[in-house]
């Protein structure tokens, strides 16, 4: 089972890389799941979508949605051997 971290909370379009790819960029690819994620600040349970971006070598997964403040919440995996912030 793939556990995610909170990586950052953001405001849309504003830029944020994973493995040097600033996943504005990208076509998100949704995965058709919903993953159970904590909020950061208040401990509130989301259900946010898993993403997937591709520059055609590499791929990227992330967790993203919106918190209450209208931050996009990002969420990587918990083990980052193969995408580096």
């Amino acid at each position: 089972m793939t556990h995610w971290k909170f990586a950052k909370a953001l405001d849309e379009n504003e830029e944020f890389k994973i493995n040097q790819m600033n996943i504005w960029n990208f076509h998100w690819h949704c995965l058709e799941k919903k993953v159970e994620v904590i909020g950061p600040y208040e401990g509130q349970i989301y259900y946010f979508k898993h993403y997937e971006i591709t520059d055609g070598t590499r791929k990227v997964e992330f967790v993203a949605g919106e918190f209450l403040n209208s931050k996009v919440g990002i969420y990587v995996k918990d083990d980052l051997t193969d995408q580096k912030l």
